[in-house]
């Protein structure tokens, strides 16, 4: 049949000056981050991130920033002396880490560090924290090395959206850790979009979109978030070129990260997709296996940096120059992921340089039956800290017996250390004993202000030592009860909140056919249309209705009319794009969203759904049906004001249609 074009003359105006929605994704966000429970970089690496957004911000600022935070100060220092900067002098300050590293490397350091630090275990018990983290660090090492290759976009920006991408799924685990353990394990042998669609399921959101709502309330830029909450469902059709660029790496990075984790069996699958996804890059496999042999032994580096499991990864050269590309780009199997289980042993933390009370304190808790750590110095036991998790913190008021201003000095130390660790979320939750020979009045007093919990004498009777712990374990099963309870808590307004989340989702969805309804279709065209008009973009919508729909159910019944409905809506799934939107507007009605497309494209979209209805058989084997459609199409146009006129100028096709004969498509002129 052939398309038609009407005449069709707009008749109301309205204003295109209204705020634009906000994406629905944020919504969810805000429940979950109402709970507290989020993964948060650090406040000093929040401070980086906004400071370095100003062009004009100097390393001064930072360094003085990034000095309130002495463990990323040392790992930062760390970083710059390591092999990967490739540098012969040594750092010595933090002054000179700014200096040697620049603002964007500082950034994505910054950020990257602070949440690997804190994020290290959790209460998930089927979330590979370890293994999370090694298959980011790979995937942000792979998308800077594509950019450094391609120069598509800058390296910086895709190291951090490439090592960020997913991690939505560690705010799932610390939000959900039950429920999240449980989507993972029915996940197991799913591919990630299996996983995807699960998450969606159950808690009504999936962790692309999460990421996505995380980079932006972090302050990363608009269109890195957008890039991973798209990328996981493949290269979408209607992005910006920047976008789509970062999309295309993000792709590939995730493949090459893939290849650094996987078993000999899974590679060669591995590297099909690899030189699928790497076409658009336009890449050569000689230039994959040369660019993933950096990415291997820069992967490795970084774990060494950051204390991240990795592995010893072989070449892949005679791999991707005897492998054909496949046909379709499928996501290769989820790795599957291995619960965590803390023992119940007390753990204790002894920071003191070694010295005889110091040694005989970690072998009197040893034989009380305490997990003992030592570090010979307060920057080392920060990072233990954050590192092994202790419920108790042991440490002098002083290193040595001293007297007039040295031994306000060390007391002063002790009580910034205390001071440090109760600023952080970790260290809120130890139980700190600082002790000495004979500790004088204002050093006792000092070490309370500054935050400790008990002073101690040591040397002196293991039995009063041991006792006083024993009360401190007291204080510290309380606060695991208090927290349970808490937990408890979240955990039933979580569950409400995706209840809630649930029910708005099924107040916009159809329960007939499981598109959208009416009401969605009406919030969608107008995000749609604010989109369009501040990025000067095509948008088109198509009106299909049934032809004699009426008949079919007085002549075999609702049940089939019903059918009929539903194999409609499968139809229109298949048939569109993922960027497109079909929805039930009532009845036997259909409208569909085509976002930047022009009339051209959303009158082919139309006849092509008009020739699958006409050539399908529908009904069932007892009724089979011959069934045709009416499709009306409209475009947005300079003189038009409002969604609301593009919507009645395709209700208006769709009418002429129908008057013209019915099974054909008129577009709107």
């Amino acid at each position: 049949m052939r398309t038609t074009v009407c005449e069709l003359v707009p008749k109301t105006q309205a204003s295109a000056s209204q705020e634009r929605p906000r994406r629905p994704y944020l919504a969810r966000f805000d429940e979950m981050k109402a709970t507290q429970q989020l993964p948060s970089p650090t406040g000093v690496a929040l401070e980086i991130v906004r400071l370095t957004q100003d062009e004009s911000v100097s390393c001064g600022s930072l360094a003085r920033v990034l000095m309130a935070d002495p463990v990323l100060s040392g790992k930062v220092i760390k970083y710059a002396n390591s092999a990967l900067m490739q540098t012969g002098r040594s750092v010595n300050s933090v002054q000179e880490a700014v200096l040697r590293l620049g603002v964007g490397t500082l950034r994505r350091i910054a950020l990257s560090f602070s949440l690997i630090s804190a994020y290290r275990q959790g209460r998930c018990a089927a979330f590979d924290y370890h293994g999370f983290w090694s298959r980011s660090l790979a995937q942000g090492v792979a998308a800077q090395e594509l950019a450094r290759q391609t120069r598509l976009v800058p390296p910086d920006e895709a190291f951090t959206t490439g090592l960020l991408a997913h991690i939505g799924q560690l705010a799932l685990a610390c939000v959900y850790p039950d429920k999240y353990a449980e989507v993972l394990r029915q996940a197991a042998d799913q591919c990630l979009e299996g996983l995807l669609r699960l998450e969606q399921e159950v808690f009504a959101a999936h962790h692309g979109e999460l990421s996505a709502a995380m980079f932006l309330d972090w302050g990363l830029p608009a269109e890195q978030a957008a890039a991973v909450e798209r990328y996981v469902f493949g290269e979408p059709e209607d992005c910006y070129d920047s976008m789509r660029r970062l999309v295309r790496i993000l792709r590939v990075a995730q493949t090459l990260a893939e290849l650094c984790l996987s078993g000999a069996d899974h590679r060669a699958t591995i590297a099909q997709q690899l030189l699928a996804r790497s076409m658009p890059l336009q890449l050569e496999p000689l230039q994959l296996a040369e660019l993933f042999d950096r990415i291997a032994r820069d992967w490795q580096n970084w774990g060494r940096i950051l204390d991240i499991r990795t592995q010893t990864v072989g070449s892949i050269r005679d791999l991707v120059q005897n492998t054909e590309p496949p046909r379709s780009d499928t996501s290769p199997p989820a790795a599957p992921a291995t619960g965590i289980v803390s023992g119940s042993v007390w753990r204790a933390l002894v920071v003191c340089p070694p010295m005889p009370s110091s040694q005989s304190l970690c072998q009197t808790l040893q034989q009380a039956g305490y997990e003992v750590l030592t570090a010979p110095n307060a920057e080392s036991g920060l990072a233990l800290v954050l590192e092994t998790l202790p419920q108790f913190i042991l440490a002098p008021l002083h290193f040595a017996e001293k007297t007039g201003d040295q031994t306000a000095r060390s007391v002063w130390e002790a009580g910034r250390w205390c001071r440090q660790l109760r600023e952080t979320r970790l260290g809120r939750q130890l139980y700190i004993v600082l002790f000495g020979e004979q500790p004088k009045e204002e050093q006792i007093v000092a070490a309370f202000e500054a935050g400790a919990d008990d002073v101690v004498i040591w040397p002196s009777s293991p039995r009063i030592l041991l006792a006083r712990l024993r009360a401190g374990q007291r204080v510290l099963e309380l606060q695991r009860e208090v927290e349970c309870e808490q937990e408890e808590l979240r955990r039933v307004t979580a569950e409400l909140a995706i209840a809630n989340r649930k029910l708005q989702d099924a107040a916009l969805t159809d329960p007939l056919t499981h598109l959208p309804n009416r009401r969605y279709a009406f919030e969608r065209l107008q995000q749609e249309w604010h989109e369009a008009m501040r990025h000067e973009l095509p948008l088109a919508c198509l009106m299909l209705d049934v032809d004699h729909f009426k008949q079919i159910n007085d002549t075999y019944g609702h049940d089939v009319g019903d059918l009929v409905l539903h194999q409609l809506a499968e139809l229109l799934r298949s048939a569109i794009r993922r960027s497109d939107v079909a929805c039930r507007i009532g009845g036997e009605e259909f409208f569909i969203v085509c976002p930047r497309t022009t009339g051209q494209g959303a009158a082919a979209l139309a006849e092509r759904i008009r020739h699958l209805a006409e050539e399908k058989t529908w009904g069932n084997e007892k009724t089979p049906l011959r069934v045709t459609l009416s499709i009306g199409v409209a475009t947005r146009r300079e003189n038009m004001r409002s969604p609301e006129e593009l919507f009645r100028q395709a209700d208006q096709a769709l009418y002429a249609a129908k008057q013209a004969g019915r099974n054909r498509v008129c577009c709107a002129s």
